[in-house]
């Protein structure tokens, strides 16, 4: 088979040509989840040998339609990396199939506009990024400090704490980051204006309170607590598969799970999402105090009716009147996305701290 592809590819028109490749990489696609090794094989030899000949307008369709195939070749992700911007940016922005060495490898010597796809993986190793903050221009360190899963080096982060200073992009983004320290957070805050300034540090205080509950408490409240897992069709781990995916929205999964009362999924779904251990998460929903849960849910992006359906599920939960689930709301719309994102990611450092100091 491999050597009648092959053939078709050498001796067709440009015309066959072209029809044979948007033909292999159809094949690929709606295959690579269920083809053997040996097809693979043969679709990713047949792109291979014909890369060359290929004009723009097709690599950045292959590009595009290959960037999310694990099993595209090596050589193929590669060779689109290293196109014009157009072409490559799918394979940068999201191909498995270049490895770490390769991402670095491109980004020494990559264009700005390579080097801002690369920024947008969904992870970045220390190394890769000091590349990035060293060679990229603005747009490039402002992606880089936005990006959840990139990592830094000390360099990197006493580059970007140092940019912070001229760049408000740059420092809010770095102060919704929990991979700071508290030093860090701190001299954020102090590039902040005066007014802005007062008001997350009011917001900081407010929650260090809560923090040291949260800390001293979660063990002891999730041990005897009555929260259970309740009957529904719902299957949290398939959900949380959705949510990542982008199949489902958190929001709606959350609303979901309240109307069947269901705090316990919805706590595994938050602390999943946010990256924050699951008894700290199942310790804020038992409270009756509602300020953990509205942070959490609105750096989540859980917008105000499906949080009002999360307050009733609580307030069912713990026998509240109506009256509570209407404060509750009420307070929900006062959160801003941007200080409940920082205040989220300043209780992440907290507890950090803390649990170190138990250590």
């Amino acid at each position: 088979m491999i050597t009648k592809l092959l053939s078709l590819a050498q001796e067709s028109s440009p015309e066959k040509r072209h029809q044979l490749v948007e033909h292999v990489t159809r094949l690929f696609v709606t295959g690579a989840d269920s083809c053997q090794t040996e097809e693979i094989a043969i679709f990713n030899s047949v792109l291979e040998s014909m890369l060359a000949t290929m004009e723009p307008a097709q690599k950045k369709a292959i590009s595009e339609k290959l960037a999310p195939i694990d099993s595209t070749s090596h050589q193929v992700a590669y060779e689109l990396g290293r196109e014009e911007i157009d072409i490559a940016r799918p394979m940068l922005t999201s191909s498995n199939a270049l490895d770490a060495a390769d991402i670095l490898k491109l980004a020494k010597m990559m264009g700005q506009g390579h080097l801002l796809a690369i920024s947008k993986r969904k992870h970045l190793e220390p190394r890769v990024t000091d590349v990035l903050l060293e060679r990229g221009e603005t747009t490039v360190k402002q992606s880089v400090a936005a990006n959840p899963g990139a990592e830094f080096s000390s360099w990197g982060a006493r580059m970007l704490i140092k940019l912070a200073e001229s760049d408000d992009t740059i420092r809010d983004s770095m102060m919704e980051r929990s991979d700071i320290t508290e030093g860090d957070y701190d001299n954020l805050i102090s590039l902040m204006p005066e007014q802005q300034q007062t008001r997350i540090r009011q917001l900081r205080d407010e929650n260090e309170a809560l923090i040291h509950d949260l800390f001293r408490k979660a063990s002891k409240v999730v041990t005897s607590s009555k929260l259970e897992r309740k009957a529904t069709r719902i299957c949290a781990k398939v959900t949380l598969m959705e949510i990542r995916t982008g199949q489902r929205s958190l929001g709606k999964a959350v609303t979901q799970l309240s109307l069947s009362n269901n705090l316990f999924d919805i706590s595994f779904l938050l602390a999943e999402m946010a990256g924050v251990e699951q008894k700290y998460v199942t310790n804020v929903m038992l409270r009756y105090d509602a300020t953990g849960v509205a942070i959490l849910c609105r750096a989540m992006g859980i917008d105000d009716g499906e949080y009002t359906a999360l307050c009733r599920a609580r307030a069912a939960h713990s026998k509240q009147p109506q009256s509570t689930v209407e404060k509750w709301s009420d307070d929900y719309g006062s959160l801003s996305d941007k200080d409940a994102r920082r205040l989220l990611s300043f209780t992440k450092i907290r507890l950090g701290t803390l649990e170190k100091e138990l250590a």
